[in-house]
């Protein structure tokens, strides 16, 4: 995944290029991945600013990058992303970025690694899941705990399909009817039936709404974990991405600048 871990391309950073749509995949009404062909690499987990002439820009999580590419999952929310919901494979969109601190890849290979997501917040961690379906031999475990609302709001529905066996996949749902592919509950509980393997050595990713973000994170350390095993991901009101507007501050920090990934041994001392 050497194209997907270099450092963030920093040519004319503060300046939208124009990028050609490659694919749209439509997960839910509300949420479509866009694939976007680029000419520099990404990291997983950093963020860039999407945007429309005349209508704005909006801060998207990188959800998977490749040679040439790069995967976007948008959520439909507002005035950018309604607009960018109106366009078609062929269509040109603007990005500037790549923006932040994606994972650090190298800190979880050859360890148990513990992936806890809830919705979007599942769109961050998706490359870095395929990955290690993809390179077993890099990881020495890896359980993933991913929470939606509903069926209807499950992402990667086609793919995840693909890695069941593979690797410890719990899929999750707060309402509706337990199957053979889905549980029923918050990740939280999931979480607090899942025996750890080899906490001593274990890595753990959170990412998700704050609220859920706290719990879980308590819940690991109350599980033995430190916090310099736990690394969160803070979506957090990227606006202008260098650490300028304020927006994403919490105390000294800025988020699009220090993050949005974060080790927690770092993060549980915010200031918001």
């Amino acid at each position: 995944m050497s194209h997907c871990s270099c450092q963030s391309h920093k040519q004319h950073s503060l300046l939208p290029a124009v990028h050609r749509i490659l694919s749209i995949t439509r997960h839910t009404p509300l949420e479509w991945n866009f694939r976007v062909a680029v000419d520099y690499p990404a990291q997983l987990g950093q963020f860039v600013e999407v945007s429309l002439p005349g209508v704005g820009e909006a801060p998207i999580s990188v959800s998977d990058c490749g040679e040439g590419w790069m995967d976007l999952l948008i959520r439909k929310v507002g005035q950018v992303t309604n607009a960018l919901f109106t366009l078609k494979e062929g269509d040109n969109v603007w990005l500037r970025g790549c923006y932040g601190h994606g994972y650090p890849l190298d800190a979880f290979k050859h360890k148990p690694l513990l992936i806890v997501a809830g919705g979007t917040g599942v769109a961050p961690v998706k490359g870095l899941m395929r990955y290690f379906v993809e390179h077993p031999d890099e990881i020495a475990s890896m359980d993933m705990i991913l929470g939606y609302k509903n069926r209807d709001c499950v992402l990667y529905k086609e793919e995840m399909a693909g890695w069941s066996g593979k690797h410890n996949l719990i899929l999750t749902l707060d309402e509706g009817e337990a199957s053979d592919a889905y549980q029923i509950g918050r990740v939280t509980d999931r979480l607090q039936e899942l025996v750890l393997r080899s906490p001593e050595t274990m890595q753990a990713i959170v990412v998700g709404p704050p609220v859920m973000i706290k719990f879980t994170v308590q819940m690991l350390l109350e599980k033995g974990l430190t916090a310099e095993q736990i690394w969160v991901d803070y979506e957090r009101r990227m606006a202008c991405s260098v650490g300028k507007c304020g927006h994403c501050r919490m105390g000294d920090i800025y988020v699009c600048v220090d993050g949005p990934v974060f080790n927690y041994a770092t993060a549980q001392a915010f200031a918001d």
